[in-house]
């Protein structure tokens, strides 16, 4: 292992975390149930304010990953971005839960903060919108050192 090549990385100020996440449209948000670990691409949105991250989530009636949220006590989100010698990512930890219809932002806002709804084999009329919130508790990020 004489000839790995390494590259360092430092941690991200408060200030970079934030703007990273702002500027984030989506990641890989990580659940569980007991020893099964269920990890899904979902469009995210952050609210500076209420230290949280939302991610609008589908669901036909079939999907797993609304199970594996009732099941998660505390999910991971990650987002990233490699471009060759630079390099970023965050880790947010924390609990996770589907905010109830009262609390969803009506369709122009999830709009606005998510683009539009990407659609794989399930039929439209079938498909139900719920907005997740991961109340982060841990909140990390790390970047190529230069």
């Amino acid at each position: 292992m004489d000839n790995i090549e390494y590259v360092y990385t430092v941690g991200m100020d408060d200030e970079e975390v934030e703007t990273r996440l702002s500027d984030a449209s989506s990641g890989v948000l990580s659940l569980a149930d007991d020893g099964l670990a269920y990890g899904v691409p979902a469009h995210v949105a952050f609210d500076a304010n209420g230290g949280r991250l939302l991610f609008r989530l589908t669901d036909d009636g079939k999907s797993e990953k609304f199970e594996f949220i009732e099941t998660t006590t505390e999910a991971t989100f990650v987002c990233y971005e490699d471009a060759g010698k630079d390099s970023w990512s965050i880790v947010a930890r924390g609990p996770i839960r589907t905010l109830p219809d009262d609390q969803i932002p009506d369709d122009a806002t999830i709009n606005d903060l998510f683009g539009g709804v990407r659609v794989f084999d399930e039929e439209i009329d079938d498909l139900r919108i719920h907005i997740v919130e991961l109340d982060f508790d841990e909140l990390t990020g790390r970047k190529t050192a230069r």
